[in-house]
């Protein structure tokens, strides 16, 4: 069943004045179920969001004391922030684990083991600005695929928070300025599936995403780009060349909100491709 379809099963579940008893129960049992099934599967990809992200402070918090943090210049309410934060992950993932269960499917609810690259205090809150941006973009992109008043409400409510905790990460602690812009930027399923794919080391045996996470998920392919990137620096990206034909013209996007800015990629000798930032 496509995700598109579960739109549709709400009608499924009005009654049928017309039919005999037996049929219309029938019908809004399968329904029922399917509804379910909808819910199901979007609780599950969320939950995977929040036990990755969960997982990242939680073995990044274990590594780093509140003197490394010190020793990095940092006051001691930054890492007792992340340690709020990560409780409102470990919280997420319960709520979520618990909504999944009520749907029937306790099984699908288990976690994955994830790596990654923090060493320093500084990998550290580098890569928990670059968690947080992903589950923002994550959830206002994904708001779509609810099916359920109650989820969505409750995870606009997630995203509210996690919109505060990037914030806090991009100003309080980074000293930074708030970002020049009006509307978040939303990312499609595919998209996060392919960025938290890369922190996962394995899985429960036997998971078969197909039968857990929502139909037609997808790895994009990888796209390879400098650590920094700052307005005005030509960089220069590669990608795998079975995504074009060689006469193609192509084109690298930069999405700031709801805008976005496309920019022609200029051929290098070596086979990858340079393009200027705006």
């Amino acid at each position: 069943m496509k995700l598109s379809h579960c739109l549709t099963l709400l009608a499924a579940l009005l009654p049928f004045t017309h039919a005999a008893p037996t049929v219309s129960s029938a019908r809004r049992d399968a329904a029922s179920d399917d509804y379910s099934a909808c819910n199901s599967r979007f609780l599950v990809y969320a939950l995977s969001l929040e036990q990755l992200v969960f997982a990242f402070y939680n073995s990044s918090l274990s590594l780093l004391s509140a003197d490394d943090f010190r020793a990095a210049g940092h006051p001691d309410y930054v890492r007792r922030g992340y340690e709020q934060i990560r409780k409102t992950y470990q919280d997420h993932s319960d709520y979520l684990i618990n909504e999944i269960s009520n749907l029937g499917d306790p099984d699908a609810a288990g976690h994955c083991d994830y790596a990654f690259p923090v060493k320093t205090t500084e990998d550290f809150i580098n890569l928990s600005e670059a968690m947080q941006a992903l589950a923002v973009s994550t959830f206002a992109g994904a708001l779509e695929h609810s099916h359920s008043d109650i989820y969505t409400t409750a995870f606009g409510e997630m995203l509210g928070l996690e919109a505060r905790y990037a914030t806090w990460i991009s100003t309080a602690v980074k000293k930074q300025d708030l970002a020049d812009m009006s509307f978040e930027s939303p990312l499609k399923l595919n998209d996060t599936w392919t960025i938290a794919g890369g922190y996962v080391t394995s899985c429960p045996p036997g998971t078969v995403p197909d039968d857990i996470f929502p139909h037609g998920l997808n790895d994009w392919p990888i796209l390879t780009v400098p650590d920094t990137i700052r307005p005005g620096d030509t960089i220069s990206i590669s990608f795998p060349d079975t995504l074009y034909n060689t006469d193609d013209t192509l084109f690298a996007g930069f999405m700031t909100g709801r805008n976005m800015e496309s920019y022609p990629l200029v051929g290098n000798a070596d086979g990858s491709f340079s393009v200027t930032v705006p």
